[in-house]
């Protein structure tokens, strides 16, 4: 219960900062584009501020898994050496935190990278549109999990976003592997976006990856576990992975992959394959998007499912938005204030359970 009125607090606060972009986007249409869109970056940019401080500054009874990190951190305290527990580069920020200042800090710096890192990447790639993409990110049913739960795996998921925004931006090969690098160092996890990334470079069939991709529904629904054959027979790490690709658990997740799985790749595969959109960076992200999201189909009957969509799903604003604002094949008019709007809805329909306990 704790966990929702944290969670609802901040959602007064989305809704708020959903009201304020709104009418700035109808005054964007209605008077001069340029100062509005100031104003636009301004809050956006405070909001991602609050935003930090607001995860960042909550107690350690907030998000199932903050207590094991402060148990970390209180070994880190503890311990003359650095120790590499589970994942290098959070283990190290972890150990100079615990040397340095104290368990906050280490969650708003955390918080920070998580925010401002995914707030960077999209600024790099939608430029004056950012808000939207980034409205999809504060919005999307991954952010609190990874934001007060799972906090490296969010973290490493911006740090990615970063990489992509540095690539799309200036094609900087050496940052964007740097920053690929730093993710996986974050958390391991990681490795599954970068390796299928990777394989996209060569794989650029879309209609056949999407092919491959309605069969993984198939497997996913016939509960026929390939992935763990694949996992056991590559033995790669096989004890961090073991417990997400046991296909039992008592919840499913079919219609949280219907709703927010879905709809980006059958929105994405209509502009590419029937709108003839032609991008290659989108192009390369919405394979990549489709190898990554395979393994979590096929696993949606798993207890850990939600953690394993976030590979793929971290994407998602990219993936919605990137034919609609960059170079679009069709032109709609009010495209800042209607994708408002229908943002503005789809958070209230998501969010109104939070909102009336």
């Amino acid at each position: 219960m704790e966990d929702n009125l944290f969670i609802q607090s901040y959602y007064y606060y989305i809704i708020a900062f959903l009201c304020l972009l709104t009418f700035l986007s109808l005054f964007s249409y209605l008077n001069n584009y340029a100062s509005s869109k100031k104003l636009i970056n301004i809050l956006v940019f405070l909001f991602a501020g609050f935003t930090v401080f607001y995860i960042g500054g909550r107690s350690s009874s907030i998000g199932t898994d903050t207590l094991r990190y402060e148990k970390a951190f209180r070994f880190y305290e503890d311990t003359q050496k650095f120790i590499i527990r589970k994942d290098v580069f959070y283990d190290f920020l972890s150990y100079s935190f615990a040397k340095l200042l104290g368990f906050q800090e280490l969650l708003v710096f955390c918080a920070f990278l998580y925010v401002f890192g995914a707030y960077y990447g999209l600024k790099k790639i939608f430029k004056e549109n950012l808000y939207l993409p980034f409205i999809v990110f504060l919005i999307s049913p991954y952010f609190f999990t990874s934001g007060i739960n799972v906090m490296r795996s969010g973290v490493a998921a911006s740090l990615f976003l970063v990489g992509l925004g540095m690539y799309y931006d200036k094609r900087k090969f050496f940052l964007t592997f740097f920053c690929f690098f730093v993710s996986v160092l974050f958390h391991i996890s990681m490795f599954v976006p970068l390796m299928f990334f990777i394989l996209a470079r060569y794989l650029k069939n879309t209609k056949v990856i999407f092919i491959a991709w309605l069969l993984s529904i198939v497997v996913g629904m016939l509960n026929i576990n390939i992935v763990r054959v694949v996992v056991e027979s590559i033995g790669i790490f096989e004890d961090r992975v073991g417990d997400y690709v046991i296909n039992e658990g008592e919840r499913s997740f079919w219609t949280n992959f219907a709703i927010f799985g879905a709809f980006p790749v059958l929105f994405a595969i209509y502009n590419v394959l029937v709108l003839k959109y032609k991008h290659d960076f989108y192009i390369w992200l919405l394979n990549g998007y489709m190898l990554i999201h395979m393994p979590y189909i096929m696993l949606l009957n798993s207890e850990y499912a939600l953690r394993l969509g976030y590979l793929a799903e971290f994407m998602m604003p990219i993936v919605l938005l990137f034919p609609l604002l960059i170079n679009p094949k069709w032109e709609i008019r009010y495209i800042r204030l209607k994708l408002c709007l229908i943002l503005f809805a789809v958070f209230l329909v998501k969010a109104y359970k939070i909102l009336i306990i």
